[in-house]
Protein backbone atom coordinates (compact mmCIF):
# COMPACT_ATOMS: atom_id res chain seq x y z
CA UNK A 1 0.00 0.00 0.00
CA UNK A 2 1.05 3.60 -0.57
CA UNK A 3 1.61 6.19 2.18
CA UNK A 4 -1.93 7.54 1.93
CA UNK A 5 -3.56 4.09 1.82
CA UNK A 6 -1.75 2.82 4.90
CA UNK A 7 -2.39 6.03 6.79
CA UNK A 8 -6.04 5.93 5.71
CA UNK A 9 -6.38 2.43 7.18
CA UNK A 10 -4.75 3.60 10.41
CA UNK A 11 -7.08 6.59 10.68
CA UNK A 12 -10.10 4.33 10.44
CA UNK A 13 -8.58 2.19 13.17
CA UNK A 14 -8.54 5.34 15.33
CA UNK A 15 -12.13 6.03 14.32
CA UNK A 16 -13.02 2.51 15.43
CA UNK A 17 -12.15 3.48 19.02
CA UNK A 18 -9.10 1.48 19.98
CA UNK A 19 -9.90 0.64 23.58
CA UNK A 20 -9.00 -2.53 25.49
CA UNK A 21 -8.73 -6.23 25.14
CA UNK A 22 -9.72 -9.89 25.28
CA UNK A 23 -13.13 -11.46 25.03
CA UNK A 24 -16.15 -12.55 27.02
CA UNK A 25 -19.36 -13.88 25.51
CA UNK A 26 -22.12 -11.23 25.42
CA UNK A 27 -24.62 -13.81 26.68
CA UNK A 28 -22.88 -13.83 30.07
CA UNK A 29 -23.85 -10.22 30.75
CA UNK A 30 -26.93 -9.81 32.96
CA UNK A 31 -29.92 -7.80 31.76
CA UNK A 32 -30.65 -4.48 33.49
CA UNK A 33 -33.62 -2.28 32.64
CA UNK A 34 -32.77 1.33 31.81
CA UNK A 35 -34.62 3.83 33.99
CA UNK A 36 -35.03 7.53 33.29
CA UNK A 37 -32.24 9.71 34.72
CA UNK A 38 -31.09 13.26 34.07
CA UNK A 39 -28.37 14.10 31.53
CA UNK A 40 -26.03 15.24 34.31
CA UNK A 41 -26.49 12.00 36.23
CA UNK A 42 -25.93 9.96 33.08
CA UNK A 43 -22.69 11.85 32.40
CA UNK A 44 -21.50 11.23 35.97
CA UNK A 45 -22.17 7.48 35.68
CA UNK A 46 -20.32 7.36 32.34
CA UNK A 47 -17.38 9.25 33.85
CA UNK A 48 -17.28 6.86 36.81
CA UNK A 49 -17.03 3.93 34.38
CA UNK A 50 -14.24 5.54 32.32
CA UNK A 51 -10.86 3.81 32.55
CA UNK A 52 -8.41 5.89 34.61
CA UNK A 53 -4.79 4.95 33.88
CA UNK A 54 -1.28 6.38 33.99
CA UNK A 55 0.14 3.93 31.43
CA UNK A 56 -1.73 1.70 29.00
CA UNK A 57 -0.55 -0.98 26.58
CA UNK A 58 -2.64 -3.01 24.15
CA UNK A 59 -0.17 -5.51 22.67
CA UNK A 60 -2.29 -7.11 19.95
CA UNK A 61 -4.99 -5.33 17.95
CA UNK A 62 -5.87 -7.42 14.90
CA UNK A 63 -7.62 -5.44 12.14
CA UNK A 64 -9.45 -6.54 8.99
CA UNK A 65 -10.07 -3.64 6.61
CA UNK A 66 -12.30 -3.85 3.52
CA UNK A 67 -13.21 -0.98 1.21
CA UNK A 68 -14.55 -0.65 -2.30
CA UNK A 69 -10.96 -0.23 -3.49
CA UNK A 70 -8.80 -2.47 -1.30
CA UNK A 71 -8.51 -5.09 1.45
CA UNK A 72 -5.93 -5.35 4.22
CA UNK A 73 -5.20 -7.41 7.33
CA UNK A 74 -2.72 -5.94 9.79
CA UNK A 75 -1.78 -5.71 13.46
CA UNK A 76 -1.55 -2.66 15.72
CA UNK A 77 0.26 -2.16 19.03
CA UNK A 78 -0.80 0.76 21.23
CA UNK A 79 1.06 2.46 24.07
CA UNK A 80 -0.21 5.47 26.01
CA UNK A 81 0.84 7.75 28.85
CA UNK A 82 -2.09 9.74 30.16
CA UNK A 83 -2.20 13.40 29.09
CA UNK A 84 1.17 13.12 27.33
CA UNK A 85 1.68 10.55 24.57
CA UNK A 86 -0.01 7.88 22.47
CA UNK A 87 2.19 5.66 20.26
CA UNK A 88 0.62 3.40 17.63
CA UNK A 89 2.70 0.87 15.68
CA UNK A 90 1.28 -0.91 12.62
CA UNK A 91 2.69 -4.09 11.06
CA UNK A 92 1.76 -6.63 8.40
CA UNK A 93 3.05 -10.22 8.46
CA UNK A 94 5.39 -9.11 11.30
CA UNK A 95 6.92 -6.46 9.01
CA UNK A 96 6.83 -2.89 10.43
CA UNK A 97 4.69 -0.64 8.24
CA UNK A 98 4.52 2.62 10.16
CA UNK A 99 4.32 4.43 13.47
CA UNK A 100 2.23 7.33 14.73
CA UNK A 101 3.13 9.39 17.81
CA UNK A 102 0.40 11.64 19.18
CA UNK A 103 1.03 14.40 21.73
CA UNK A 104 -1.28 17.24 22.81
CA UNK A 105 0.31 19.47 20.14
CA UNK A 106 1.38 17.25 17.26
CA UNK A 107 0.91 14.17 15.08
CA UNK A 108 4.04 12.42 13.75
CA UNK A 109 3.75 9.61 11.22
CA UNK A 110 6.59 7.54 9.75
CA UNK A 111 5.98 5.20 6.78
CA UNK A 112 8.62 2.45 6.68
CA UNK A 113 7.36 1.06 3.37
CA UNK A 114 7.52 4.23 1.25
CA UNK A 115 10.33 5.84 3.29
CA UNK A 116 8.51 9.06 4.10
CA UNK A 117 6.94 10.89 7.03
CA UNK A 118 4.93 13.91 8.09
CA UNK A 119 4.65 16.11 11.17
CA UNK A 120 1.46 18.10 11.65
CA UNK A 121 -1.06 19.33 14.19
CA UNK A 122 -4.51 17.66 14.20
CA UNK A 123 -5.79 19.52 11.12
CA UNK A 124 -5.20 16.67 8.68
CA UNK A 125 -6.77 14.04 10.94
CA UNK A 126 -9.78 16.28 11.52
CA UNK A 127 -10.32 17.11 7.86
CA UNK A 128 -9.85 13.48 6.80
CA UNK A 129 -12.41 12.13 9.28
CA UNK A 130 -14.66 15.22 9.14
CA UNK A 131 -14.50 15.43 12.95
CA UNK A 132 -12.86 18.06 15.17
CA UNK A 133 -10.23 15.72 16.53
CA UNK A 134 -7.58 16.47 19.15
CA UNK A 135 -5.45 14.64 21.71
CA UNK A 136 -8.07 14.95 24.46
CA UNK A 137 -10.74 13.39 22.25
CA UNK A 138 -8.53 10.42 21.32
CA UNK A 139 -7.66 9.94 25.00
CA UNK A 140 -11.38 9.88 25.84
CA UNK A 141 -11.85 7.26 23.14
CA UNK A 142 -9.15 5.05 24.66
CA UNK A 143 -10.79 5.45 28.07
CA UNK A 144 -14.16 4.32 26.64
CA UNK A 145 -15.52 7.68 27.78
CA UNK A 146 -18.08 10.02 26.21
CA UNK A 147 -16.68 12.59 23.76
CA UNK A 148 -17.89 15.29 21.41
CA UNK A 149 -16.77 15.66 17.80
CA UNK A 150 -16.93 19.48 17.95
CA UNK A 151 -14.66 22.13 19.45
CA UNK A 152 -17.48 24.30 20.78
CA UNK A 153 -16.93 24.43 24.60
CA UNK A 154 -20.66 23.86 25.14
CA UNK A 155 -20.43 20.61 23.20
CA UNK A 156 -17.27 19.52 25.05
CA UNK A 157 -19.30 19.87 28.27
CA UNK A 158 -22.34 18.22 26.60
CA UNK A 159 -24.49 21.27 27.38
CA UNK A 160 -26.05 21.05 23.91
CA UNK A 161 -26.71 17.29 24.09
CA UNK A 162 -30.03 15.55 24.80
CA UNK A 163 -30.34 12.29 26.75
CA UNK A 164 -33.08 9.66 26.60
CA UNK A 165 -33.68 5.89 26.51
CA UNK A 166 -33.86 3.95 23.25
CA UNK A 167 -33.98 0.14 22.91
CA UNK A 168 -33.21 -0.12 26.65
CA UNK A 169 -29.98 1.86 26.28
CA UNK A 170 -29.08 5.34 27.48
CA UNK A 171 -28.48 7.74 24.61
CA UNK A 172 -26.52 11.00 24.40
CA UNK A 173 -27.38 12.85 21.20
CA UNK A 174 -26.39 16.23 19.76
CA UNK A 175 -29.35 18.60 19.88
CA UNK A 176 -29.22 19.48 16.19
CA UNK A 177 -31.01 16.20 15.40
CA UNK A 178 -34.42 17.56 16.38
CA UNK A 179 -33.93 20.67 14.25
CA UNK A 180 -32.86 18.60 11.25
CA UNK A 181 -35.80 16.23 11.64
CA UNK A 182 -38.25 19.12 11.65
CA UNK A 183 -36.65 20.57 8.54
CA UNK A 184 -36.71 17.25 6.74
CA UNK A 185 -40.45 16.97 7.40
CA UNK A 186 -40.91 20.11 5.30
CA UNK A 187 -39.15 18.96 2.15
CA UNK A 188 -39.72 22.13 0.13
CA UNK A 189 -38.03 24.37 2.69
CA UNK A 190 -35.49 21.92 4.06
CA UNK A 191 -32.76 22.41 1.45
CA UNK A 192 -32.78 26.21 1.72
CA UNK A 193 -32.76 26.13 5.52
CA UNK A 194 -30.03 23.52 5.74
CA UNK A 195 -27.75 25.60 3.53
CA UNK A 196 -28.06 28.47 5.99
CA UNK A 197 -27.02 26.32 8.97
CA UNK A 198 -23.41 25.96 10.03
CA UNK A 199 -21.78 22.92 8.38
CA UNK A 200 -20.93 21.38 11.74
CA UNK A 201 -24.58 21.58 12.74
CA UNK A 202 -25.26 19.05 10.00
CA UNK A 203 -23.15 16.43 11.76
CA UNK A 204 -25.28 14.47 14.22
CA UNK A 205 -23.63 12.40 16.94
CA UNK A 206 -25.43 9.68 18.87
CA UNK A 207 -23.87 7.51 21.63
CA UNK A 208 -25.53 4.44 23.19
CA UNK A 209 -24.55 3.31 26.72
CA UNK A 210 -25.28 0.00 28.45
CA UNK A 211 -27.57 0.53 31.52
CA UNK A 212 -25.73 -2.20 33.45
CA UNK A 213 -22.19 -0.78 33.30
CA UNK A 214 -22.58 2.54 31.40
CA UNK A 215 -20.02 1.42 28.82
CA UNK A 216 -20.22 2.75 25.28
CA UNK A 217 -22.02 0.13 23.14
CA UNK A 218 -22.56 2.00 19.90
CA UNK A 219 -21.59 5.25 18.19
CA UNK A 220 -23.35 6.86 15.24
CA UNK A 221 -22.06 9.93 13.40
CA UNK A 222 -24.16 11.20 10.49
CA UNK A 223 -22.80 13.94 8.23
CA UNK A 224 -25.95 15.30 6.58
CA UNK A 225 -24.19 17.82 4.33
CA UNK A 226 -21.86 15.23 2.72
CA UNK A 227 -24.18 12.18 3.00
CA UNK A 228 -21.65 10.24 5.11
CA UNK A 229 -22.47 7.87 7.98
CA UNK A 230 -20.23 6.07 10.46
CA UNK A 231 -21.57 3.29 12.69
CA UNK A 232 -19.44 1.60 15.38
CA UNK A 233 -20.61 -1.38 17.46
CA UNK A 234 -18.72 -2.60 20.56
CA UNK A 235 -19.05 -6.18 21.80
CA UNK A 236 -17.44 -9.10 23.72
CA UNK A 237 -16.87 -7.24 26.99
CA UNK A 238 -14.33 -8.36 29.58
CA UNK A 239 -13.26 -7.31 33.08
CA UNK A 240 -10.20 -5.04 33.08
CA UNK A 241 -9.17 -3.23 36.27
CA UNK A 242 -12.62 -4.11 37.69
CA UNK A 243 -14.35 -2.41 34.76
CA UNK A 244 -15.75 -3.81 31.53
CA UNK A 245 -14.44 -3.02 28.07
CA UNK A 246 -15.14 -4.28 24.56
CA UNK A 247 -12.81 -6.85 23.07
CA UNK A 248 -14.25 -6.43 19.58
CA UNK A 249 -15.29 -3.44 17.50
CA UNK A 250 -16.96 -3.32 14.10
CA UNK A 251 -17.03 -0.08 12.11
CA UNK A 252 -19.01 0.67 8.96
CA UNK A 253 -18.48 3.87 6.98
CA UNK A 254 -20.79 4.74 4.07
CA UNK A 255 -20.44 7.66 1.65
CA UNK A 256 -21.18 8.36 -2.01
CA UNK A 257 -17.49 7.68 -2.73
CA UNK A 258 -17.02 4.32 -0.99
CA UNK A 259 -18.06 1.84 1.68
CA UNK A 260 -15.60 0.74 4.35
CA UNK A 261 -15.78 -2.01 6.98
CA UNK A 262 -13.24 -2.42 9.79
CA UNK A 263 -13.30 -5.36 12.23
CA UNK A 264 -11.02 -5.26 15.28
CA UNK A 265 -10.10 -7.86 17.92
CA UNK A 266 -7.92 -6.91 20.91
CA UNK A 267 -5.83 -8.72 23.53
CA UNK A 268 -2.73 -8.26 25.69
CA UNK A 269 -3.74 -5.47 28.04
CA UNK A 270 -1.30 -3.96 30.56
CA UNK A 271 -1.07 -0.92 32.84
CA UNK A 272 2.62 -1.37 33.72
CA UNK A 273 5.01 1.56 33.33
CA UNK A 274 6.23 2.17 29.77
CA UNK A 275 9.88 3.19 29.48
CA UNK A 276 9.98 4.23 25.80
CA UNK A 277 7.75 5.96 23.24
CA UNK A 278 10.36 6.04 20.49
CA UNK A 279 9.67 7.10 16.92
CA UNK A 280 12.77 7.72 14.78
CA UNK A 281 12.75 9.43 11.40
CA UNK A 282 15.71 8.28 9.23
CA UNK A 283 17.63 11.13 7.59
CA UNK A 284 16.91 9.99 4.02
CA UNK A 285 13.14 9.78 4.47
CA UNK A 286 11.11 12.28 2.43
CA UNK A 287 8.80 14.69 4.25
CA UNK A 288 5.21 14.65 3.00
CA UNK A 289 3.16 17.84 3.08
CA UNK A 290 -0.42 17.05 4.07
CA UNK A 291 -1.76 20.64 4.27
Amino acid sequence: MSFRKYFKVLLFAFASLIVVSSCKAPSELSYVEARAISTNKLLKRIEQNAFDYEYLTVKRINCNFVSSQSKATFRINLKAKKDEKILVSISKLNIPVGRVLLTPDSVKYVNYIDHNYFIDDYSYLSSFLHIDLDFATIQSIISNNAFSYRNDPRDKDFKTFDSFIEDNQYVLQSEKTRKLSKLEEKENKAERRLKRLDDQALIVQKMFFNPRNFALNRLLISDKSNNRDMNLVFDEYTKVENKEYPGSIEMNFDSPEEEITMKIKMSGFSTEKISSFSIKIPEKYEEIRVN
